[in-house]
């Protein structure tokens, strides 16, 4: 398939979960697999519900252009974020490390956040892409778990994802210009070993996440549940 019958697929996916499941959202992280999650899914249902997990630990970078894009697309957007029960909890087993049991303490954060809307929604609607790492190689369309994860760039690549940004004037991330590849909240993520800003090649997307644990360039938890 070429990048327009991609587009168009991805459309129709995620109009079927629309139609099949009236209680969904859209995780929305601002990276570039989200940003073009939010054009497609708008273009699918202008007020679709979009939902970012606050951690408390996100890159000053992420938290304004989040803002930015919001304000310029009108996106139905809200920020979650762990309880204050649950966030006491986890500093208080954490201390003043960011790393415990091979978990960093911000994407402990996200678990909690998450769970919090489980029971509200029946799907949710996410960028994950197959070529990202070999732990995403397999993932379906339609997903079954706690809630159904529908994840409609499955059959995306890297560069459908930059090309697509490219052909439709979208505004990104401005880290990726920095060197970064993938994108998580400050503690757990660095540039890895590749620049990928503005579509450039490289060689292991998610190796600048969650270095110094055996999950590096892995899932950090949210998408195991």
């Amino acid at each position: 398939m070429n990048l327009e019958q991609k587009t168009e697929l991805s459309k129709i996916i995620i109009d079927q979960a629309v139609g099949k499941y009236g209680d969904i959202f859209a995780a929305c992280s601002f990276g570039k697999d989200s940003r073009v999650i939010v054009d497609l899914v708008m273009q699918v249902k202008p007020d679709f519900h979009f939902i970012g997990i606050d951690t408390g630990y996100e890159f000053p970078e992420t938290l304004a252009y989040a803002e930015e894009l919001i304000k310029e697309t009108g996106m139905n957007f809200r920020w979650i974020g762990p309880s204050e029960e649950a966030k006491e909890k986890i500093d208080r087993e954490y201390g003043d490390s960011f790393i415990k049991n091979d978990q960093y303490k911000c994407c402990e954060m996200k678990i909690p956040a998450i769970e919090s809307v489980m029971d509200i929604y029946g799907a949710w609607i996410t960028g994950l892409r197959r070529d990202e790492t070999e732990h995403r190689a397999n993932i379906r369309i339609f997903e079954p778990g706690q809630i159904v994860k529908v994840n409609p760039l499955a059959f995306w690549t890297k560069e459908d994802i930059w090309q697509y940004i490219k052909d439709k004037k979208l505004s990104y991330h401005p880290l990726y210009d920095q060197g970064y590849s993938s994108l998580g909240c400050k503690p757990c993520t660095t540039e890895g070993k590749i620049r990928t800003g503005g579509g450039r090649q490289g060689q292991f997307e998610r190796a600048g996440r969650f270095v110094g644990t055996s999950k590096q360039g892995k899932e950090c938890g949210l998408h195991t549940i």
